[in-house]
């Protein structure tokens, strides 16, 4: 019978190369294919088990839906039924439900519309808000530091699974955070002079001296990601663009899986 913790660690493995491209045409360029395979299996409307072949077309139909005639002066939530009754018209051999899709389609959609040449130019975010966004940004990169230094040596086991999965998955939400940030007219404050992605704290350096083990990694793993996760709960109370609002929205709902995810780890080490 399958666990929550085998299903986690399903998510963390793309479907193999090879199987991913049936007989479906493709619809989406080259770049935008390339970064939904690469990060599909961490947005958290995935389904365990499922490949990459069974989310692409909904990629596409948010993509094509965005930029076409029909729907450039609506928003999603407008063209949401249309929509659905696409998906359910031609979502080739994906066996997903709309429910399932729906977000991957506006995941899809939100990027067209901030790609397009024609939408207005991001203004520039006031300094306070670039300040609250690179402190977000800064304990990701901490973060980042703080789960690599928990795989070294690489802990055996579910343990070194799902460290790894969180490794690999903090640093796909520092990148888009950057990417988030310079997008709506921000600054994105250098790794260099990011304090906090270079120097381990008091906290840090005091549980250093202790003895190693499953308990100790993953009290660190925990630790850090808690930290980064009181920091975008902190910037969603401020007024931030829709576009920011949706990221940071998208990127603590993930933390809070991965820390649910040890949470759970725990309880099965018991």
């Amino acid at each position: 019978m399958p666990t929550v913790l085998s299903n986690l660690w399903q998510k963390a493995k793309p479907a193999r190369p090879g199987v991913m491209y049936p007989s479906t045409p493709r619809k989406l360029g080259e770049p935008v294919d390339a970064y939904w395979h690469d990060r599909y299996f961490l947005e958290p409307y995935f389904v365990p088990g499922r490949g990459y072949d069974q989310y692409r077309p909904a990629y596409a139909l948010g993509w094509k839906a965005s930029l076409s005639p029909e729907h450039a002066q609506q928003d999603f939530e407008s063209a949401e039924a249309r929509l659905e009754e696409r998906w359910e018209q031609g979502r080739g051999g994906s066996l997903l439900h709309w429910n399932q899709v729906r977000e991957a389609v506006e995941a899809s959609w939100l990027q067209a519309r901030r790609r397009t040449p024609a939408q207005p130019a991001a203004s520039t975010l006031e300094l306070q808000t670039t300040a609250l966004l690179n402190a977000v940004l800064a304990l990701g990169r901490q973060a980042h530091v703080r789960l690599g230094e928990c795989m070294d040596p690489m802990p055996q086991g579910l343990i070194g699974q799902v460290l790894a999965r969180h490794f690999n998955a903090s640093q796909v939400l520092v990148d888009d955070l950057e990417r988030a940030i310079d997008a709506n007219g921000g600054v994105v404050l250098p790794v260099r002079d990011s304090r906090a992605a270079l120097r381990r704290n008091a906290f840090w350096d005091g549980l250093l001296g202790r003895e190693e083990g499953a308990d100790y990694v993953l009290d660190q793993a925990e630790s850090c990601q808690q930290q980064w996760l009181s920091a975008y709960e902190a910037a969603e109370q401020s007024r931030l663009p829709a576009p920011l609002s949706e990221v940071l929205h998208r990127q603590s709902l993930m933390l809070r899986g991965q820390i649910e995810a040890i949470h759970w780890l725990r309880r099965y080490m018991l």
